[in-house]
């Protein structure tokens, strides 16, 4: 037996098989050539199902009524079983494999010749499964069946089809594929060069629906009605039983990176495989053939007799057919995808808002036909808020592209208590560069020609160029939230097939600050998941400088990063962007969700005011208490505290700054803080003030430490104090009246926004709405006088 153990075909303790049934074939394969057959014995399951152990036994295990002699057996029949004790025992073990815990070897009984071990039961299949292995042999001279004779003991050297089939489109275990529609074709392929057809076997989703694994098989797998007789079948279903047991199969599961990974591909049939030449008579490829010629007669090809309509279409034809699908859905013809009655429905609703609100502004963009493509429209309100928040709005177009089927794109920015505030929305059927640039001028224009110092969008490449175009001094950046958004679109899989993905990628995305950890924390990602390979990610980091948080912190966000209330806003939207939802029902939820965030504004604009300044006894906590807003407040008093837990070195004088080095316990990075004397300034090189503009703790420890007590008033910046909303109304309006040149219709414009500004403020109480109405009539008498008072000669402008 010690010649037999050297063998790479006899089994060993501690072999170990990707599965059980991959375990039986090996010990099945071995009994073929020592001379007996296998039964498999006992089997230990888990709850779930999974096999714990597994044993298998020579055929003449134990004996027939479980007992030496027949007296208790009802229907005694010819006892073969000699109670042998051959048997082979596998148990899983933590990686998921089997492994030979027990190998018994020695029978008590006489073992078969091989010349008739191909008659004994569990190799009668494989007798089967060899005669279409020499048919392979025949047609492929690298595959060969070889036997011989060796110190007694009968040694067949077997090369398998996946190893004869050394090409690349040959199944491997640990090959990946995008998703698994695109697994199931490969092994289509593959099956259609052997000779066999494909069935999707059994499928394991998670509860969201996606595929954890799949198993395809060959179409002769298993039998009719469970058992190999058929005696299950109902009469009416009754057919030609055509499958044979087979355990050809390829198994993938869904990876760490997203993508699918074949964990086991068993490459051995048990039944001859379909010639070449006749292989298209195969459902698969019929149900394949039929497909093509459905597409190619959509896209414009009819069947002809260059073989176009039997699924032979040659690789140009398949490039010139995705060419022609690419641009029918380019997003110049998104405009098809308005759907009937939208244009009435659209009109229907400006024409509304106009006649309640004179305020109201709306645009349309038509095409050459006519037809309107783009709408815009915001109102007084909006415009006013914008004067105040437009150093950074975010323009969002996500909606469309997530199949919500309501091409909504809203301009919005946030307020002084970090609230979600609109300044313009448009219905975009149609996004090519050229309506973006007819959207930023018409937003421009209904702002009275103020452009924003910093607009956040998603990546649309016709959107950058269309910004660079019209809004030179405008910096474009792209919004980290629509970042992550496209993320998951694009790595769905990967963020379904883990549970610690998300939580690591937002991580990095929204909380890594300065650009050595980001990078750190970017490749830490790439290789946890197995991402170093996915082209979206690595065009994602090269183009980093342009949304990472970590990079340009030296331009103002207004906090754009936290995500928290764009998700709110995006959620509410959700449940009304859909192909059920009516537009005209849509646009009027949509007037009562922006009306509610007002109303929220208008709330904590009163609470605030009202609000019991903090005592404390720092000086500069209750400074800014005083001068922030609640939400403003709650960021600085956390900087604040955090900036108890640090430590500051000096590091000495440069010419002018005192400079300080900072660390915390949170991290172990140093900052550099430089103050002043002479003129006050701060500067840290976490850029905090600038990025976010609230000071930071390393300031706020190095003011500490020179005893300053109070923050210079030009470190809290008016877009976030209570008195945020002040101004002159004319400065608002971006307007001079005292210009003798304007001319009337300007003068009229002008007047027409500026008491449309006056009445939004003045309706949103009743007692405001009373006061001007009250000095509507002394006003109006006042400007029916001043015509009366002016000299007759002096000069009219028109």
């Amino acid at each position: 037996m010690d010649e037999l153990d050297e063998k790479n075909w006899v089994p060993r303790v501690d072999m170990e098989f990707a599965s059980d049934e991959e375990a039986y074939q090996f010990y099945n394969n071995y009994a073929r050539v020592v001379g007996f057959s296998v039964r498999k014995a006992w089997v230990n399951r888990r709850a779930s199902g999974v096999i714990i152990s597994r044993t298998y036994v020579c055929y003449k295990e134990g004996y027939q009524g479980n007992k030496k002699d027949e007296s208790e057996v009802k229907k005694p029949r010819r006892n073969e079983r000699t109670g042998c004790l051959a048997h082979m025992t596998v148990k899983i073990t933590i990686s998921g494999r089997y492994r030979v815990s027990e190998f018994h070897p020695m029978h008590n009984h006489d073992l078969v010749p091989l010349v008739e071990s191909s008659n004994l039961k569990s190799h009668r299949v494989v007798k089967r499964s060899r005669a279409a292995a020499a048919n392979l042999a025949l047609q492929n001279p690298t595959f060969e069946h070889l036997v011989r004779q060796s110190g007694g003991y009968r040694q067949v050297a077997f090369v398998s089809i996946e190893d004869a089939a050394d090409k690349s489109w040959a199944p491997k275990v640990d090959m990946e594929f995008e998703s698994d529609e695109k697994a199931y074709q490969f092994y289509n392929d593959y099956a259609r060069r052997i000779g066999f057809d494909v069935r999707k076997a059994w499928v394991n989703r998670r509860a969201s629906g996606v595929i954890i694994s799949r198993t395809y098989v060959c179409y002769k797998e298993g039998y009719y009605g469970n058992k190999r007789d058929g005696s299950q079948v109902k009469k009416h279903r009754l057919r030609p039983n055509e499958r044979t047991g087979c355990h050809a199969r390829m198994i993938v599961k869904l990876a760490k990176n997203g993508k699918y990974r074949v964990s086991n591909f068993q490459p051995m049939h048990n039944h001859e495989f379909v010639d070449a030449r006749t292989a298209y008579t195969l459902k698969t490829y019929r149900t394949a053939n039929k497909a093509r010629n459905t597409e190619l007669e959509s896209a414009g090809f009819s069947n002809d007799a260059n073989g176009h309509g039997n699924g032979q279409c040659s690789a140009h034809g398949d490039l010139r057919f995705s060419s022609i699908v690419s641009k029918n859905f380019s997003p110049a013809r998104q405009r098809d995808a308005r759907k009937p009655g939208d244009f009435g429905a659209t009109m229907e609703y400006l024409q509304e808002r106009q006649v309640n609100d004179p305020s109201f502004y709306y645009a349309l963009q038509l095409d050459s036909e006519d037809q309107i493509i783009n709408v815009f429209w915001t109102d007084g309100k909006s415009v006013s808020d914008y004067y105040y928040f437009s150093d950074v709005i975010c323009f969002d177009t996500t909606y469309k592209s997530n199949s919500y089927d309501t091409p909504l794109a809203p301009f919005y920015g946030v307020n002084h208590h970090k609230q979600i505030v609109i300044f313009g929305s448009a219905l975009l059927y149609d996004e090519s560069e050229d309506s973006f640039k007819w959207l930023l001028k018409t937003f421009k224009s209904a702002m009275y020609g103020k452009q924003p110092k910093v607009i956040l969008t998603d990546q649309n490449s016709a959107m950058l160029n269309a910004v660079a175009s019209m809004w030179s001094g405008t910096v474009h950046r792209v919004c980290v939230w629509h970042m992550y958004h496209s993320a998951v679109k694009h790595l769905g899989q990967v963020f379904q097939g883990s549970r610690t993905f998300a939580h690591d990628f937002s991580t990095c995305l929204f909380d890594c600050e300065e650009v050595e950890k980001f990078v750190t924390e970017w490749k830490a990602i790439l290789a946890k998941y197995e991402l170093k390979d996915n082209e979206w990610l690595n065009e994602l980091f090269e183009d980093r400088e342009r949304w990472a948080i970590a990079y340009g912190r030296e331009t103002f966000s207004a906090d754009m990063r936290n995500t928290q209330r764009i998700t709110k806003l995006d959620g509410i939207l959700k449940e009304h962007l859909n192909s059920a939802t009516d537009l005209l029902q849509f646009l009027k939820h949509y007037e009562r969700l922006v009306d509610e965030l007002r109303d929220a504004e208008h709330r904590t604009d009163f609470s605030s005011t009202q609000s019991v300044s903090v005592t404390s006894s720092s000086r500069m906590l209750n400074q800014a208490a005083n001068l922030y807003t609640p939400a403003v407040f709650d960021m600085f008093q956390r900087e604040f505290e955090m900036s108890m837990d640090c430590m500051v070195f000096n590091c000495g004088m440069s010419a002018t700054d005192c400079e300080y080095k900072v660390t915390s316990e949170e991290s172990p990075e140093e900052h550099l803080v430089r103050f002043n004397p002479l003129d006050g300034t701060l500067a840290c090189s976490c850029k905090k003030f600038e990025f976010v503009g609230i000071q930071c703790r390393h300031v706020l420890k190095a003011l500490d430490i020179i005893n300053i007590k109070e923050l210079p008033l030009r470190y809290f910046l008016k877009r976030w104090r209570k008195d945020a909303k002040t101004g002159l109304v004319r400065e608002i309006c971006g307007l001079s009246g005292t210009d003798p040149k304007f001319s009337k219709a300007k003068r009229f414009s002008s007047l027409c926004h500026l008491f449309g500004l006056v009445a939004a403020r003045a309706a949103e109480t009743i007692e405001g709405h009373a006061f001007l109405e009250n000095q509507s009539q002394k006003l109006l008498d006042h400007v029916y006088q001043i015509p009366l008072t002016r000299p007759l000669d002096e000069p009219q402008f028109s």
